[in-house]
């Protein structure tokens, strides 16, 4: 696994300790919150490599929340610090929350073959595992889990249906950036500077994009997300 930067987009970890302290208050059971919450910021600083992670430490830390529109407001705040709105952190909750009924020998198997149990495109995959027996063995498990995507992929070749959207803009935005940290937290600022816009003109020349110049923000939050044009 690479290497976690630093810090996640610049100051969004900081905002984001001091924003949940504050949604805490009046709201929660606060026995054994601070380390439910490190738990959060340590699995969103993961959240490219494992959405099973982030689900699981999201469903502890909002046990601590006795009013539910406390957690409303929690998860908007998680959802900025990802750029998503709060309805991707519940459904994040809900595919963590459909996995965790797996057998953890199933589980472990799934994470061994590069799949995340929570990733919503495999729900019909972790649907198809429930209706299946608990295997004695790992390397049972293995085999199991093999077979399911096995039969899994096939059904889906039989049915003509098509391989899941591409990735959307803002989670394709997340996982570049997170390379650029991961690179970049440890080099000094000259050599980033340099190395990166290196990247950015082989991207634009390679793409031939009519980019002359990018535009600076206080706040990554703050860049404006591209509009969809609705087809004709």
């Amino acid at each position: 696994m690479i290497n976690q930067p630093k810090a996640l987009r610049f100051d969004k970890l900081s905002n984001l300790k001091d924003e949940l302290c504050q949604a805490e208050r009046q709201v929660c059971d606060l026995v054994g919150i601070d380390q439910s919450r490190e738990v959060v910021m340590g699995a969103i600083r993961s959240y490219c490599y494992s959405r099973y992670d982030l689900g699981r430490a999201l469903r502890q830390y909002k046990t601590h929340y006795k009013a539910h529109h406390g957690w409303v407001a929690a998860a908007k705040i998680i959802g900025d610090a990802l750029d998503y709105d709060e309805r991707t952190v519940h459904r994040i909750l809900e595919d963590y929350e459909r996995a965790s009924r797996l057998p953890s020998i199933i589980i472990e198997a799934m994470q061994a073959q590069n799949l995340d149990p929570a990733a919503h495109k495999n729900a019909p995959l972790v649907e198809h595992l429930l209706q299946m027996g608990e295997p004695k063995t790992r390397e049972g498990a293995a085999k199991v889990v093999a077979g399911a995507v096995k039969e899994h992929l096939s059904q889906k070749k039989r049915s003509g249906k098509q391989e899941p959207r591409k990735v959307e803009v803002e989670e394709f935005a997340v996982k570049i950036v997170k390379l650029f940290e991961d690179r970049y937290s440890s080099t000094s600022a000259e050599d980033r500077d340099q190395e990166i816009r290196y990247v950015l003109e082989r991207v634009v020349n390679t793409l031939r994009a009519p980019i002359m110049q990018l535009r600076q923000f206080p706040r990554p939050a703050l860049v404006p997300k591209p509009e969809k044009k609705n087809a004709a």
